[in-house]
């Protein structure tokens, strides 16, 4: 891709601090033309000065203060800094440091760069810093919540343990009890069950009550061709001496890990969620994935409530 000469106005560039493309090497290509980052990679024709120019865009300085250096470091750059600058960026060479950094996203900066140069609006991100997750776990399943929660803390959500969460996820080793979902009914509050079972993962439903199809309604159409469903339902939960640990290896559980984060930080973003009426499994093997929907049940009492 070779940068066009067009010329942008100052107003149109100010105010932002010019940053390279983030991760991307500079790279001379050949006599006359320069490369940037390598997947695969910016190409724009070089002129007196551009070189010195790009190693100064690390994102700490403002335009008006990168005109001013250049000034007086880089007196062979003969064209206006704001110009150079903006044909950069309209080429995705250079972006705005700003939309990345500073006091409203400590902590979220690889996430806002990933956005920004993927064409996504950073200030998505805004939520996270302010999001309230509770993640329950028994003694089986905290291998996969503990993996879960560093992949959300390394992703700027640290609002963990919230008194009044935005999201429950409720992770366990086997179905659980279905009366620790009554409570986050009744309440009214979004919660995520994740199931380690036999040897994967199951991912889902999603569930905000009232709205969208809730786990009795997964019980119910189960029952609806495993007729002894109900009967198994009233055990579920109790420990047994002949279980044994599941069959669910390291990597399987990582991989599921990350698609539970995924789905915190779809909630979280406000987002679409892949488990918003269906549910996802991972495993046997770390690649495996597979998926299924699940409707409103008829006989469901949430059903009830949505046409209400």
């Amino acid at each position: 891709m070779f940068v066009s000469h067009r010329r942008w106005g100052h107003a149109a560039l100010m105010p932002f601090r010019p940053a390279l493309r983030p991760g991307a090497p500079l790279l001379r290509r050949d006599a006359t033309h320069l490369q940037i980052g390598t997947s695969p990679g910016i190409v724009v024709a070089d002129r007196p000065g551009l070189v010195q120019l790009l190693r100064l865009l690390d994102g700490a300085r403002d335009v008006d203060r990168l005109a001013a250096v250049a000034r007086t470091a880089i007196p062979e750059l003969t064209v206006p800094v704001v110009e150079i600058l903006a044909e950069l960026r309209s080429a995705g060479v250079v972006f705005d440091a700003s939309r990345w950094s500073g006091a409203r996203r400590r902590g979220l900066d690889a996430e806002a760069r990933h956005a920004d140069v993927g064409g996504d609006d950073p200030a998505r991100l805004r939520h996270r810093q302010t999001y309230g997750l509770a993640v329950h776990s028994d003694i089986g399943s905290q291998q996969l919540a503990e993996a879960t929660r560093v992949v959300l803390a390394d992703s700027g959500l640290t609002g963990f343990a919230a008194d009044d969460p935005d999201l429950l996820v409720i992770v366990s080793c086997g179905e659980p009890s279905r009366e620790v979902f009554e409570r986050p009914v009744r309440l009214g509050l979004d919660h995520l069950p994740v199931v380690i079972d036999e040897d994967r993962v199951r991912i889902g439903p999603l569930v905000r009550p009232g709205r969208t199809p809730c786990v009795s309604c997964h019980d119910l159409h189960r029952a609806d061709w495993d007729r002894a469903w109900p009967a198994l339902l009233h055990q579920l939960g109790r420990q047994s001496a002949t279980m044994t640990p599941p069959a669910v290896d390291a990597v399987t559980t990582h991989a599921a890990a990350l698609e539970v984060a995924v789905e915190v930080l779809a909630h979280a973003d406000r987002g679409a969620s892949r488990t918003l009426g269906r549910c996802l499994v991972v495993g046997p093997a770390h690649d495996d994935r597979t998926s299924w929907p699940l409707a409103f049940h008829h006989a469901c009492t949430c059903d009830l409530l949505r046409a209400a």
